[in-house]
């Protein structure tokens, strides 16, 4: 696990621009999972349907919806909005310089500062390389069913004036696409 980590961080120090996908990612699988305290933390690359099968053996449920077993749960995040942002209890990143940052943690309530963690959810692949994330799990019983959310476009501007200040913390050289 830490070869792979430290061959993406050189990846970032030698890059001039990026695109993040799962296959470049390669990083993939479970690293804990605690059914009792209803916390999962997984590689950005393990699909949904590795997840899906993993909490089905404990009666749990992913607490987001996602129409798509194939995708990557570092895709569903990276792509997500207010569902699985109200998930998400920590992720570990890699920046623009090649740091390893880790921010949340596998707890229910957190609060030292900004909320990292959510603030990444929806960024597209544009501010670092997810390569972990935490987050809460649900008795199947108690989830139901899910279905999309509603996406709405509130405020444009402000969304581009904090992704802007966002971009210019998390990746100061530009090279994430």
């Amino acid at each position: 696990m830490a070869d792979r980590i430290a061959q993406l961080q050189a990846l970032m120090r030698e890059a001039g621009s990026l695109h993040i996908n799962a296959k470049w990612l390669d990083y993939a699988g479970v690293v804990e999972y605690y059914p009792e305290e209803l916390v999962m933390t997984v590689k950005a690359g393990t699909t949904i349907a590795e997840l899906k099968k993993q909490l089905k053996k404990n009666s749990q449920s992913l607490t987001f919806y996602t129409n798509n077993d194939n995708a990557t749960i570092g895709a569903v995040y990276a792509n997500g909005g207010q569902d699985i942002s109200d998930s998400v209890l920590g992720v570990q990143i890699i920046d623009g310089n090649g740091d390893l940052l880790n921010f949340g943690g596998q707890v229910m309530k957190n609060v030292a500062g900004y909320d990292v963690a959510r603030l990444l959810v929806g960024s597209k692949g544009k501010l670092a390389v997810i390569t972990q994330i935490s987050f809460k799990v649900l008795p199947s019983t108690y989830v139901g069913e899910l279905s999309a959310p509603i996406k709405t476009n509130n405020n444009p501007t402000l969304r581009t004036e904090i992704e802007q200040k966002l971009k210019s913390v998390f990746d100061p050289k530009g090279i994430f696409q």
